[in-house]
C-alpha cells in the first residue's frame, strides 16, 4: 500500500505528539522570577516573546498548577531573564530537575533587585522587568501580558536554547 504525499509524516493529533512536534521548535532559555507579597519564586521557560515596542511589553506562558504561576498574579509582577549557555545549571535548577528548594535554587547566583523588586539574574543575557498588563488563559497555561518598567542587558555571549528536549548555543 503506497501512502499519498499528503499523509506522510503526519501523526494523530494527541498530547504524545503535539509535545513531540513542539520539541522541534528551538527557543532561547529563560528563567521568569518574582518577588513580593506571593513570596519570591522562579521557574524556567521557553515561552516568551515580545509583543509591542509601544507600549515595550513582553509575554510569559505559565502552567496554572505552578508555584511561580500563583506567586506572579499575587504580586503582579516577574522579571525574564534570559539565560547565556553557561546557565544549564540554573535552567536545571529552576525547571526542578535538582529537588532543590527555592532558597536553594536562588543561592545558585547572584541576583540584583529591578525597579519591581523582581530579581534580576546577574549574569543574564538579558533581564526585563514587568509589570502585569493582563492575563488570559488558554488550556492548561496563562498568557502573562507585561509593560516593560526597568531592563539590563549583558555582552551578548552564546545564547542558551532548548530543542529536541536538550540544551544547545547559539553565537549572538
Amino acid at each position: 500500500m503506497t501512502i499519498p504525499a499528503s499523509e506522510q509524516g503526519r501523526l494523530p493529533l494527541d498530547t504524545q505528539s503535539f509535545r513531540e512536534a513542539m520539541s522541534r521548535i528551538a527557543a532561547a532559555v529563560h528563567v521568569v522570577t518574582t518577588d513580593g507579597p506571593g513570596g519570591q519564586q522562579g521557574a524556567t521557560v521557553s515561552a516568551a516573546c515580545s509583543v509591542s515596542d509601544d507600549p515595550p511589553s513582553i509575554l510569559i506562558c505559565l502552567n496554572r498548577q505552578t508555584r511561580v504561576h500563583s506567586a506572579v498574579l499575587q504580586n503582579r509582577c516577574f522579571c525574564l531573564n534570559t539565560l547565556g549557555d553557561d546557565h544549564e545549571g540554573i535552567s536545571d535548577s529552576f525547571a526542578g530537575r535538582d529537588n532543590l528548594e527555592m532558597p536553594e535554587r536562588f543561592a545558585k547566583a547572584d541576583w540584583t533587585r529591578l525597579a519591581t523588586g523582581c530579581p534580576a539574574l546577574d549574569s543574564a543575557r538579558l533581564s526585563v522587568d514587568c509589570e502585569i498588563y493582563s492575563v488570559s488563559e488558554m488550556g492548561t497555561h496563562s498568557i502573562i501580558v507585561g509593560t516593560v518598567v526597568d531592563l539590563r542587558m549583558t555582552d551578548p555571549g552564546k545564547s542558551l536554547i532548548y530543542v529536541r528536549r536538550g540544551y544547545k548555543s547559539l553565537d549572538t
